[in-house]
């Protein structure tokens, strides 16, 4: 890549990564790239194994040659983590209506969900910046004086690797939904490539 440029962690190893980005990206035989693992980062050197085009964005998977042994540490806490967030399947529930957000916590759990039900805004964004976490699918409903399109695009700018799901009055086809978007998420095909 050229210059500083953003990318987002697709798939992680100990040895290597693949990245996704929205800039134009060459191939190059080394680069310096800063690695952010929730609150824990650090610099290494990668060499560029492959560049992919896709429909607007890059895809670039990077094979690590240099690495500091705390930086190696942080990456496998966060594969770690993720195995474990797969096991769990964390889910944020927003919802103001009570009943209708019990049931669906229910059938979240006998499902094999972990519903995650924040009481504030505040506790929302603070249970979504929590990376060891990994919420990966959030279910939304009108909640906190706000309506769905606008938590919905609040999600989008602030946590874009998060599946938001409308909340409907029926719950199963909601449970549904979250089932499906968690089998989806990069969570599930890291704990898939895994197994």
């Amino acid at each position: 890549m050229l210059g500083k440029q953003h990318a987002t962690i697709e798939n992680l190893s100990s040895s290597g990564a693949l990245l996704v980005t929205d800039h134009v990206v060459e191939q190059q035989p080394v680069m310096s790239i800063e690695l952010k693992l929730g609150l824990d980062s650090g610099w290494l050197s990668a060499r560029t194994v492959r560049v992919e085009k896709l429909a607007e964005q890059f895809r670039v998977a990077v094979e690590f040659e240099q690495m500091e042994p705390e930086l190696r540490a942080s990456i496998e806490a966060a594969i770690e983590g993720a195995i474990a967030a797969a096991a769990r399947r964390p889910v944020l529930v927003v919802d103001d209506q009570l009943g209708r957000r019990a049931d669906l916590i229910a059938r979240l759990v006998a499902r094999g969900m972990t519903p995650l039900a924040p009481r504030t805004p505040l506790e929302a964004v603070d249970l979504m910046s929590r990376s060891h976490l990994h919420i990966n699918v959030a279910l939304l409903a009108p909640s906190f004086g706000q309506s769905s399109s606008d938590l919905r695009e609040l999600f989008a700018e602030s946590f874009p690797w998060v599946t938001a799901t409308d909340i409907s009055n029926d719950v199963e086809a909601t449970v549904d939904a979250a089932a499906q978007a968690w089998s989806t998420s990069d969570v599930a095909r890291l704990a898939t490539a895994i197994a």
